[in-house]
């Protein structure tokens, strides 16, 4: 089994139906109706987009011919793949940060908090099993046991929200400071790590933490979860009114932070005994979480201002591809590894002309949005919510998992 090198309104048309999405507090936010200028569809868009770079990488680098791999057309499709991970990654903090803050405003106690970051990391954790144990299953009997215990992309986030749970504790100041601190730690910890590894005896802990080329280890990755919590809590804590200037700020400061890592990335000398630029480096930490920050800025930029622009003209709304994909991502991600680096795919890796993995690539990407557009508009047929609200009405813990 071969993994991936780098790598969620509707009108109701009733009151009763209104009534049952209230009571078990069922999102039907996932709509393809087209953008609206809300100020929280910029965190679906920008998951969308790296959803897009991370379709268009994974199917360069499963079917690129091996004898073409260092031409400019194939570095350029792998250049951006680097960064799509660790925006999911901090996506997922953001995620977490919404969650904690929105539990503090229902009044929910430390212990609580703490035990809704715990139980995002248990489900997290489960789908990262149930995705290995899908893997092994479509690749038996050539697939070894062990890969069900790789760790992904799922994986890391479990651990991060694991590592983060106490800090949900915190009221908010407390929660950025706890945040920053462990985002920290682990980026700037992750080449001591490294040393340590090379001394520590093969173990799955030291596969969770110890920072590896094939495998998305809580070092350094974790890093970009809990600087996705911190900045998720900023977010949270500034009014409506003046998060536009907040991400200004943001935009900039990712561009000093990515301008100063890359700087000092070059610099003659080094603190760390051993370091790796592109596996633990603290420089590379900066630059990515630099990155994302303007990436940010501008999804939040660009679903503010394009459906004004568009209104002032006379036109409505449009529908959204980056933000249509970013509220079905799990889906798509699933899917397309198994389409992309699954058994299906084994007559074809490596061995695919430039042109024929171009075409390829872009019939992935439209397979991919036609299956999102699929899967929304099943979850918000009148089916399938009042189907989710008799399993919600039996099992109501299902609601805050």
């Amino acid at each position: 089994m071969r993994s991936p090198p780098t790598v969620c309104a509707i009108n109701p048309p009733s009151t009763p139906r209104l009534v049952i999405i209230k009571k078990y507090n069922i999102v039907t936010e996932q709509a393809t109706q087209p953008v609206k200028s809300d100020r929280l569809g910029f965190i679906d868009w920008t998951r969308g987009a790296a959803t897009l770079v991370m379709l268009q990488g994974h199917v360069w680098e499963s079917l690129t011919h091996k004898d073409l791999r260092d031409t400019g057309v194939y570095m350029m499709s792998q250049f951006p793949g680097g960064v799509a991970p660790a925006v999911f990654l901090f996506l997922s903090g953001v995620t977490l940060a919404f969650l904690i803050d929105s539990r503090e405003q229902k009044g929910a106690t430390p212990m609580q908090r703490t035990m809704a970051a715990l139980r995002r990391a248990a489900f997290l954790g489960s789908l990262a099993i149930l995705f290995r144990l899908q893997m092994f299953a479509f690749y038996w009997p050539n697939s070894p046991w062990q890969d069900i215990l790789r760790v992904d992309i799922l994986n890391c986030m479990a651990a991060a929200c694991v590592m983060l749970a106490p800090v949900a504790a915190c009221r908010r100041l407390g929660r950025i400071r706890g945040a920053f601190a462990i985002a920290a730690i682990i980026a700037f910890g992750a080449p001591f790590v490294s040393d340590w590894k090379a001394a520590a005896p093969e173990s799955l802990f030291r596969a969770y933490i110890a920072p590896d080329y094939a495998a998305f280890a809580l070092f350094p990755w974790g890093a970009f979860v809990a600087g996705g919590m911190a900045c998720g809590t900023v977010f949270r804590s500034v009014t409506s009114e003046g998060r536009e200037q907040l991400m200004q700020w943001g935009g900039w400061a990712g561009f000093a932070l990515a301008f100063m890592g890359q700087y000092i990335s070059n610099l003659p000398y080094n603190i760390y005994p051993h370091s790796e630029f592109w596996l633990d480096s603290p420089c590379l930490a900066a630059i990515k979480f630099g990155v994302i920050l303007m990436v940010v800025a501008f999804g939040f930029f660009w679903n503010e201002w394009v459906p004004r622009v568009r209104a002032g003209a006379g036109h409505g709304p449009r529908f959204s591809v980056p933000r249509q994909l970013g509220q079905t991502s799990l889906l798509i991600y699933w899917v397309h590894i198994e389409l992309v680096y699954g058994r299906w795919a084994e007559p074809f890796k490596g061995k695919m002309p430039l042109l024929d993995t171009a075409l390829l690539a872009l019939s992935v990407i439209a397979l991919m949005i036609s299956l999102s557009v699929a899967k929304t508009k099943i979850v918000q047929s009148k089916f399938y919510l009042d189907r989710r609200a008799q399993l919600l009405g039996r099992v109501p813990w299902l609601a805050k998992a």
